[in-house]
């Protein structure tokens, strides 16, 4: 009678030990995205005037089809934080109304010392009316992640929903 208790007791071991380590990654993937957003939300109060980057990386969903085919909505594009933009380069860049917009670089002008770059979509007939400064300049297009984007703006639309579930799932979690 004694040893099969010290049997049971091993098998106990051996199922809670898979559960330890499922705990554990769990609480190191939400330090990580815990760390990952503090630091996003330094960075924007630090400089508002332009979007957070993490390891100089910003990220932006694509919402119109200005750059098709290029670029499709609800695609994700990754932008180089870098402001030193050139012909037929893909930037990203705030307008006079502050979004974010993405278009292709068709020309350039210096002007008292200052360039400006003129932008076009790749859908568009016509170019943008108004030029880009440097300071407005989000980052230079590095690539693109496909369709993840619609999932995004699909969860920023259906918050409410996220969230109860997430809430459900997680009381469901500490209860049993």
């Amino acid at each position: 009678m004694f040893s099969k208790k010290k049997n049971e007791s091993k098998e106990e071991k051996k199922v809670s030990t898979p559960k330890k380590v499922l705990n554990i990654c769990e609480y190191v993937i939400i330090a990580i995205i815990i760390i990952v957003n503090a630091a996003l939300i330094i960075k924007a109060a630090v400089n508002p005037r332009k979007a957070p980057d993490l390891f100089g990386k910003k990220a932006f969903v694509i919402i119109s089809g200005s750059m098709i085919p290029t670029i499709q909505i609800g695609d994700i594009v990754v932008l180089n934080d870098d402001v030193n933009a050139a012909i037929d380069n893909i930037i990203g860049f705030r307008n006079k109304t502050s979004t974010v917009i993405v278009h292709r670089v068709i020309d350039e002008k210096v002007s008292d010392g200052n360039v400006k770059f003129q932008t076009k979509g790749d859908n568009n007939n016509v170019a943008d009316i108004d030029w880009v400064e440097k300071d407005d300049i989000e980052g230079i297009f590095i690539f693109k992640i496909p369709f993840i984007g619609k999932i995004l703006m699909f969860l920023y639309k259906h918050l409410a929903v996220v969230v109860v579930v997430l809430i459900v799932i997680l009381l469901i979690k500490f209860f049993i």
